[in-house]
């Protein structure tokens, strides 16, 4: 990642940086379309706002609304008020350092775990799964969902005791698909 602000300076190509790093960001198309076009316009001081968005990247305000927040809660981007005018910013893209050591998971857990919670999940309740998938093979965290839906305990305390409850009787994703308990 670059030093300290060097992403500030004149001579700094963010665009070139983000395509050499984009596959340490782990995102996916459109949220990558996003933020080339984002950071396109930024670079380009053109006017940046939603319905600019809409129409460079041919998203829809509602995907372009989950792209956006998805991108904020990854810290890539934030956006607020300066002289009165909407003002984005891509800093936490270049600020990143990304952790190797960490598991990278399949969109399918993130999106069964909002499927049956029914919402999207939370920052805090993304960092526990990922916390879970760090000492857990993510079959075996499927597993714990489906059977605490299946019991209409959709919670993820109730998956982390499972979870914990497995492996303290030492059980592993083989056990629990063949039933065992």
């Amino acid at each position: 990642m670059p030093t300290t602000n060097e992403w500030e300076k004149p001579w700094f190509n963010r665009g070139y940086w983000i395509f050499e790093h984009l596959e340490d960001f782990h995102l996916e198309s459109d949220e990558t379309l996003v933020l080339i076009v984002m950071n396109y316009l930024m670079e380009t001081n053109q006017t940046i706002d939603p319905d600019i968005l809409c129409a460079k990247t041919n998203l829809s305000a509602n995907r372009l609304d989950q792209c956006l927040s998805s991108l904020s809660e990854k810290g890539y981007f934030t956006y607020g008020m300066k002289n009165k005018q909407l003002v984005f910013s891509l800093d936490g893209l270049f600020e990143y350092q990304p952790q190797k050591e960490q598991k990278i998971f399949s969109k399918t857990l993130f999106s069964q775990f909002s499927d049956e919670f029914g919402r999207p999940l939370s920052s805090s309740e993304m960092d526990r799964l990922i916390d879970l998938g760090n000492q857990f093979e993510e079959s075996m965290i499927l597993h714990a969902l489906d059977e605490a839906s299946a019991y209409n305990k959709r919670s993820l305390n109730y998956v982390e005791a499972m979870l914990a409850n497995w492996k303290r009787k030492g059980l592993d994703a083989q056990d629990i698909e063949s039933g065992k308990r």
